[in-house]
């Protein structure tokens, strides 16, 4: 007589497909258990409010000194997201990090032994890295330009409010873009798979057009340089503040520009990870 056996449930089926909310749960808990990630998120928040705060309270003390015309070209819009260039390197980090230190720890290769289908395993790392950079960027784009408004108005400098249209492009723009630097940051992470090549590439691709951006002619910066990462992104969030300067896009363009280089260097790094080894 043939002995019944019990059928097995998924969990303990060894064919059982991975689902891929279990792929993104295990890049989650990768990312958030890392020192790392708190260390380079507080030190991105940190250095940008105080780095901001310094510069507010530098130009409201010296108010009364500027002239008519300095006053009147003053924005206290773009003065509130002047520490942004610290969260923006930082996250870069971040994006990098979360990557690389897999390769330099040995750990990516039990990570693609534990889920073979790498685009998959792609897409839950960006993913995850998203998440955290878009509800840590929202965050501190609203703290910057509140603390700004608030240190603004105690010097009886001219001020703005979140709900001004202006205003609250800016806050969106910089909010919704915060995962676009990071997420790059790790496709480059995995295409070169060393940390500090890594981090100058993209650290050279997103503040090499400003440095040496106006070293070249009008037409080069019109029609080259306005593609270019850094720039692209500046027209999402500012351009409509400074629609005059050459690289400037118009919104619809830089989110075409911006979106062709994020896909970019994801097809890149999922062709890269699915053809070699680990």
């Amino acid at each position: 007589m043939a002995r019944a056996t019990m059928p097995l449930s998924d969990a303990e089926s060894p064919k059982a497909p991975v689902r891929f909310s279990s792929t993104l749960a295990s890049e989650w808990t990768k990312l958030v258990s890392l020192r790392s990630t708190y260390i380079t998120l507080g030190l991105a928040v940190i250095l940008s409010i105080a780095f901001t705060v310094l510069v507010v309270i530098v130009v409201g003390a010296n108010w009364d000194n500027l002239s008519a015309s300095e006053r009147e070209d003053f924005d206290p819009i773009t003065i509130s997201f002047f520490g942004s260039i610290f969260s923006a390197i930082l996250i870069v980090v971040l994006g990098v990090n979360a990557v690389a230190s897999e390769y330099s720890s040995g750990m990516i290769r039990l990570t693609l032994t534990a889920t073979p289908r790498r685009g998959r395993l792609l897409v839950a790392k960006l993913l995850a890295i998203g998440i955290v950079t878009l509800v840590i960027g929202f965050a501190l784009q609203v703290a910057q330009f509140l603390i700004t408004q608030f240190i603004l108005g105690s010097y009886d400098v001219p001020t703005v409010k979140l709900s001004d249209t202006d205003a609250l492009r800016v806050v969106i723009a910089n909010g919704v873009m915060s995962p676009i630097l990071p997420v790059i940051a790790a496709t480059v992470a995995v295409l070169l798979r060393n940390t500090a090549a890594a981090i100058t590439s993209v650290l050279a691709l997103i503040f090499a057009p400003a440095i040496f951006g106006p070293l070249f002619p009008n037409w080069w910066q019109e029609n080259v340089l306005s593609y270019v990462l850094g720039p692209a992104t500046d027209s999402i969030a500012i351009g409509h503040l400074d629609s005059d300067e050459p690289t400037r896009l118009s919104l619809g363009g830089a989110i075409v520009v911006v979106a062709a280089w994020v896909a970019a260097f994801v097809g890149m790094a999922y062709a890269t990870l699915v053809k070699r080894d680990a």
